[in-house]
């Protein structure tokens, strides 16, 4: 998994793009490099066949046949560091001096050059090798002079030349390969650890920061920005929130001495007719207290300030609780009301901040589930969590509205005309459920809305 996401990783992809254009200009020098040290092996060949064919030629015009093999003696002897063979023929190149006893079967190539192979025409059969060039010229007097070179030598150290060439780009491919994957996980491990900054960050908690002390260069810069950035998204949402607060606290006031004043005029209403009216006007009044309450109580919940009143909780005592309260509800409906709780022993929370979440819960899963639905309340231990969960087979949340659920006020579409509601009860619930320390993941129960709710289990609490 880890190599998988470092292989698909931009930088990687990046580097292993870098790496295959600068092998291909390594390659390129590199060929180069042995184009030109090949010439220069071959010019050498080149120049000193011509220079000892020169040699040998005035060495036999000087001096004859006892010069020519002074001349071999000392030109074709152990400690010489590149071997040289020769031969002087008379016009029938029949043998008159050199270390070759016979003119070569040889086969002509451009400018006068020759090439031919053979296991020993040596004096004194040592053999040399299979792979000989030369060059031959004829005398004013008629006899063939030619100077042979065994040029293996030259193969070899052109084929070392190009091995050495070859070894290195290899190894600037493998290196710059290796160095690409570290420097990859390395770019990966910064990125991950800010993924999942922001990760928490999309999920409400604006007080999240990208750790800066291990960031360096860009990454630093980065950092910076994007803090930068939630500072100002943080103190704009605290902005809009505080209006909504200061808007619902000071309204509840003069909204309640509203309602008491209709509740007087309610009890002192003699016409049938204003008396309806009236009771209407105390049900709105008792709905607008109601909204700006949840208002209130959501912000209390998300300052934090309610974990003083943090205790030992059993959840099974109170999901139980919560059944209790509204499965006459349900049965009312006809509706089919299934339950799964099993031992999870105390939690560290706020009974009536839970109690209120998980009652929210069921009290939608039954509203907004027909009559003869079902609906089902679990309590479960995984392996590092405790679950809550509430199912049900009403009309459900198209999954693009999922996330918008948990702004206050939203309400979906399709329930705003059939169902009442202030749109702030999901608020609420994602409320207590961070000030916990938990998720919540809505997901589709085919037919329906599937609300898990996850805590840490309370041993990690401790």
């Amino acid at each position: 998994m880890i190599l998988s996401k470092i292989f698909t990783s931009f930088t990687f992809r990046f580097l292993v793009s870098y790496v295959a254009w600068l092998s291909l200009a390594v390659f390129m020098v590199l060929a180069l490099i042995y184009a030109f040290i090949a010439y220069d092996f071959f010019a050498e060949v080149h120049h000193s066949v011509t220079e000892e064919l020169g040699s040998l030629s005035q060495a036999y015009q000087e001096g004859g046949e006892p010069a020519v093999e002074n001349f071999v003696k000392i030109h074709s002897g152990p400690d010489r560091l590149i071997r040289f063979f020769y031969f002087v023929g008379d016009e029938h190149l029949n043998k008159i001096a050199g270390n070759l006893d016979q003119w070569p079967d040889s086969e002509e190539y451009r400018d006068g050059w020759l090439g031919f192979n053979f296991e020993s025409m040596l004096d004194n059969a040592d053999s040399v090798g299979t792979e000989f060039i030369a060059r031959s010229k004829q005398l004013p007097g008629g006899e063939h002079v030619l100077v042979a070179r065994h040029y293996a030598d030259v193969l070899n150290s052109t084929k070392l030349v190009a091995g050495a060439l070859t070894r290195s780009m290899v190894a600037t491919i493998l290196l710059g390969t290796i160095g690409g994957t570290i420097v990859a996980a390395l770019s990966l491990q910064r990125i991950d650890r800010i993924n999942i900054t922001l990760r928490r960050i999309m999920t409400g908690d604006l007080t999240e920061r990208i750790d800066i002390n291990s960031s360096t260069g860009d990454f630093l810069r980065l950092s910076e920005n994007v803090n930068q950035m939630l500072d100002r998204i943080e103190a704009l949402m605290t902005g809009v929130r505080q209006v909504s607060d200061n808007i619902a606290h000071d309204l509840r006031t003069p909204l309640t001495r509203l309602r008491n004043k209709l509740s007087s005029l309610h009890e002192n209403c003699a016409d049938p007719g204003n008396r309806e009216e009236v009771e209407a006007l105390i049900e709105e009044a008792d709905g607008l207290l109601g909204t700006f309450s949840a208002l209130l109580r959501i912000a209390q919940v998300e300052s934090g300030n309610r974990r003083s009143g943090f205790a030992s909780v059993d959840l099974c005592t109170l999901v139980s609780d919560v059944i209790e309260l509204y499965e006459p509800l349900s049965a009312e409906k006809n509706q089919v009301f299934h339950t799964g709780l099993a031992k999870v022993g105390s939690f560290h929370g706020d009974r009536n901040l839970l109690f209120q979440a998980v009652a929210n819960l069921v009290d939608n899963a039954i509203k907004y589930t027909p009559e003869g639905g079902k609906v089902q309340v679990n309590l479960a231990v995984e392996k590092n969590v405790l679950r809550i969960e509430v199912a049900d087979s009403g009309i459900g949340i198209p999954e693009e509205d999922r996330e918008k659920v948990f702004q206050r006020f939203f309400r979906v579409e399709h329930s705003r005309s059939r169902h009442p509601g202030n749109g702030l009860g999901l608020s609420l619930v994602q409320a207590v459920v961070k000030l916990h320390d938990g998720y919540i993941d809505l997901k589709d129960n085919k037919p329906g809305l599937r609300i898990v709710l996850r805590f840490p289990r309370p041993e990690q609490l401790s």
